[in-house]
C-alpha cells in the first residue's frame, strides 16, 4: 500500500497546510483535494442563492485534529452537491478568503467545480475513481482528469482516518444542521434581552477603553427604543412634524451637538464591545465609515434606563473563543456582498438623499421668512458684533498705558466678505506657527529626552491670501473617483431593496460623466495676510478634498472638460476667492510654452520671492480660513526612517476645511 508522503499532488493542487499558513493570498483561486469530516446541510439566504459549509483535511494536516479546511457554498438550491462521511472531494478554482482573525477558508464563485467522490465506492490503488463519482445537478466547466481520477483512490485509502467522526455521528450533525435558526435582525427589529446578528456601519470614531471599545452603528433602520439625535440643538426629544429626521428638533447635551453628525432621528445605538473584539477594533483600524458584521450581538436597556444598546462580549464555542465582529469592504469584491450589506447601503444611500431634500426645504423655509420680515420692515440691520478676537484687542487696548499705546499692534488684515469660515470666535494662528515642529517630552533611561512628533492631529484659524494652485487649469480640479464607493455595490437605480442588475446596454459615458464619478481634488498656496514685526510671511499648501471643495464652492464635482456650465460656475466663484490669480497663471503658462519664461515681467509691482524668481502680485484681498493638519501613510525604502510600520513613513499634510465662499 502506498504511504501519504510518496504520492504527490495532480499538478496545479495546493495542501491544506500552505493555505492555512497563507502562502496563497486572499482572492486567489486554487484547486485542492480533502476528505470530509463534517457537512452542514444547504440553508435559503436571504438573496437567491443557498449556502451550505464543508470541512475537509488532506494528508499535510491529517495528523493535527484541531485544524481542518472550511468550504463555503453559495448556489441555488437545486445545484447543492450532497456530502458523506469520508467522502473525497475535489474543488477546483476556489476563492481563498479570511474574515480578520478567523482562519483561512473557501469561497465557491461562478466559475468553481466540485467532484464528490463517495467513499464507499472508492477502489483500491491503481484503480481509478470514476465509479464513485457523484451525480451532479450543476453544470460543470470542467471534467475529472486522469491524474485527479488516479490519485483520489490513494488519498483515500492512505491517509489517517481515526479523525472522522462515525457514520451516525456525522448525521447528527448534519441533521442539526437543518435546523439552525437565522439570527440576523435589522436594527428596527431588535429587543431587549434578544440576540442577534447584525450588519451596521460605524458612524463615529470607536471610543478605546483599554479593555473595551464604545461604537456608535446604524444600519439606517429606525428603532423606538434607540437614542433621539436631533439636528439643530436644543431639549426637544422628538422631531417636529414633517420632520421624521429631526433636523429641526434639538439636543439636550450641547457637546452631542457639537460632535455628532448623523445619522439622525433614531436610527444609531452604542455598543460596547469587550475582549477579544476590542483588539479586533483597534488592530484593525476600524473607525468612522466602516461597515462591519456583529455576532451573536446581546440587546439590552443600556444605564440610562431608556434606550437599547448593544454588548459584544467573549464567545466560547466548541471550536474555543469566537471572532464576532467582522469588518466588511463592500468595495473589495462586489461579487461577494451579502444582500444584508447591500440593503443597508441601499437604506443609508436612501437616507443622505432625504437629508439633503429636508436640509434644502429647511433652508429655502428660512430664506422666505427673511424676505417675508424684510417686506414687513421688520428684518432691520444691527451692526455687526464684534467676535472674541476683536473684542480682547479692544479690552487689551483700554488697558495699556499712553507710551504702551505707541507700539504697534498687529493689523487686521481688511478681510473678503465673501468668503466665510466656521469657528470664528478661535484665535488665529500664523502659518509660521502651523508649520512649527511639535515635540514630545519623555524620559529614556532616566534622562529627559524631546522627540520630535511627525505630525498632530489639529485644526487652525488663519488670515491668508491665496497666491498660487495646483493643477493649472481648472478644469483639472475635478478628477475620477480613485476609491469606489459603498454605493458602487448597489446594483438597482431606483432605490428598491431588490437586486435586480441594470441592463446591459445602459449608456457607459453618462456613467463616466456623472457627478457620482468625479470628485474634487486641488491645491492651493497659502500665504500670511500680516504677520509681527520682524517675521517673514511664510506659505503652505493646503489640499483641498472632495468635501472641503463641496463646502467652498458650493458645487459638486464633474468632468469640467465636458460641463462647461459648471467650470464657468467654478471660475467665477474661485474669483471671488483669489481675483486675478488664475489671469497671471494662465499668462505664465502661455509665456512658458512660448519659450518667454526668461522675460521681464509686463507689471512693475512684480516681487522677487524666497528663490530669486519674479513673481506676479496677483489682486486679491485676505481671507479668513480653516486649516487642518494631520498625517499620511507614504512608502519608505530606508528603514530607519519607516515610522509607520514596514516599509512606510508618516507625512505631515494640510489641508482646507470649513470655509465657503458666499455671495457679495
Amino acid at each position: 500500500m502506498a504511504q501519504p508522503g510518496n504520492q504527490k499532488l495532480p499538478s496545479g493542487f495546493v495542501t491544506v497546510r500552505d493555505l492555512l499558513d497563507g502562502k496563497h493570498s486572499v482572492g486567489s483561486k486554487v484547486n485542492v483535494i480533502g476528505v470530509v469530516t463534517d457537512f452542514r446541510a444547504p440553508i435559503p439566504t436571504r438573496g437567491k442563492d443557498w449556502k451550505c459549509q464543508i470541512r475537509i483535511y488532506d494528508q499535510s494536516i491529517e495528523y493535527d485534529s484541531s485544524e481542518s479546511l472550511l468550504l463555503n457554498i453559495f448556489w441555488s438550491q437545486e445545484n447543492m452537491p450532497d456530502a458523506g462521511c469520508g467522502d473525497v472531494i475535489v474543488i477546483l478554482a476556489a476563492k481563498v478568503q479570511q474574515y480578520h482573525s478567523e482562519s483561512i477558508s473557501l469561497c465557491t464563485n461562478w466559475t468553481t467545480d466540485i467532484h464528490m467522490y463517495r467513499a464507499s465506492k472508492i477502489p483500491e490503488p491503481p484503480k481509478e475513481a470514476s465509479v464513485a463519482l457523484r451525480s451532479s445537478n450543476r453544470k460543470q466547466t470542467s471534467v475529472p482528469s486522469e491524474a485527479e481520477l488516479v490519485f483520489v483512490p490513494v488519498l483515500y485509502h492512505t491517509i489517517d482516518k481515526e479523525r472522522l467522526p462515525a457514520e451516525a455521528e456525522f448525521e447528527v450533525m448534519r441533521e442539526r444542521s437543518n435546523n439552525v435558526k437565522d439570527k440576523f435582525r435589522e436594527l428596527k427589529d431588535v429587543r431587549d434581552g434578544s440576540f442577534a446578528d447584525t450588519v451596521v456601519q460605524i458612524v463615529r470614531d470607536p471610543y478605546d477603553l483599554g479593555d473595551k471599545f464604545t461604537l456608535w452603528v446604524s444600519d439606517y433602520t429606525e428603532n423606538q427604543f434607540f437614542f433621539h439625535f436631533s439636528f439643530t440643538g436644543g431639549n426637544a426629544a422628538e422631531g417636529q412634524v414633517g420632520d421624521p429626521f429631526g433636523y429641526t428638533a434639538k439636543f439636550s447635551n450641547g457637546q452631542q451637538k457639537a460632535e455628532w453628525t448623523g445619522p439622525f432621528g433614531k436610527r444609531s445605538m452604542q455598543v460596547t464591545c469587550y475582549e477579544p473584539h476590542a483588539s479586533v477594533i483597534r488592530n484593525q483600524g476600524l473607525s468612522n465609515g466602516s461597515w462591519v458584521c456583529l455576532r451573536n450581538m446581546q440587546f439590552k436597556v443600556g444605564h440610562n434606563g431608556s434606550n437599547l444598546e448593544g454588548y459584544l462580549r467573549e464567545d466560547r464555542g466548541a471550536h474555543g473563543i469566537k471572532i464576532n465582529i467582522v469588518p466588511l469592504n463592500p468595495t473589495e469584491d462586489p461579487e461577494s456582498v451579502s444582500p444584508q450589506l447591500k440593503n443597508a447601503i441601499r437604506r443609508r444611500r436612501d437616507y443622505e438623499k432625504a437629508k439633503k431634500g429636508q436640509l434644502k426645504d429647511i433652508a429655502e423655509a428660512a430664506k422666505a421668512g427673511h424676505k417675508r420680515k424684510a417686506d414687513m420692515g421688520l428684518d432691520t440691520e444691527e451692526p455687526p458684533k464684534m467676535n472674541a478676537e476683536a473684542r480682547r484687542r479692544a479690552k487689551r487696548a483700554k488697558k495699556l498705558k499712553p507710551a504702551e499705546l505707541e507700539k504697534p499692534l498687529i493689523p487686521v488684515p481688511d478681510l473678503s466678505t465673501q468668503v466665510k469660515c466656521e469657528n470664528e470666535n478661535k484665535l488665529t494662528s500664523f502659518v509660521a506657527e502651523i508649520l512649527e515642529p511639535v515635540y514630545h517630552e519623555t524620559t529614556i533611561d532616566k534622562e529627559a529626552v524631546k522627540l520630535q512628533l511627525p505630525f498632530m492631529n489639529a485644526s487652525y484659524r488663519a488670515h491668508v491670501r491665496v497666491v498660487n494652485f495646483m493643477p493649472s487649469k481648472l478644469e483639472d480640479f475635478a478628477c475620477p473617483k480613485k476609491k469606489a464607493s459603498d454605493y458602487d455595490v448597489l446594483s438597482d437605480k431606483s432605490g428598491s431593496e431588490s437586486d435586480s442588475e441594470s441592463g446591459p446596454d445602459q449608456d457607459m459615458m453618462t456613467n463616466f460623466t456623472s457627478v457620482k464619478d468625479w470628485e474634487w481634488h486641488f491645491y492651493l498656496e497659502l500665504e500670511d495676510a500680516v504677520v509681527k514685526d520682524g517675521q517673514q510671511k511664510k506659505r503652505v499648501w493646503v489640499l483641498v478634498d472632495d468635501q472641503a471643495a463641496q463646502c467652498l464652492t458650493s458645487l459638486d464635482a464633474s468632468n469640467l472638460r465636458l460641463d462647461s456650465k459648471n467650470l464657468q460656475v467654478l471660475r467665477d466663484r474661485l474669483f471671488l476667492l483669489w481675483g486675478n490669480l488664475e489671469e497671471h497663471k494662465s499668462q505664465a503658462v502661455r509665456k512658458a510654452k512660448a519659450g518667454k519664461h526668461n522675460e521681464p515681467p509686463e507689471h512693475s509691482s512684480d516681487e522677487e520671492d524666497a528663490q530669486g524668481k519674479k513673481t506676479p502680485q496677483v489682486s486679491n484681498r485676505p481671507v479668513s480660513c480653516c486649516i487642518r493638519q494631520y498625517g499620511v501613510k507614504v512608502s519608505e525604502p530606508d528603514a530607519r526612517k519607516a515610522n509607520a510600520g514596514d516599509g512606510k513613513r508618516w507625512q505631515r499634510m494640510f489641508g482646507l476645511f470649513g470655509t465657503r465662499i458666499v455671495a457679495a
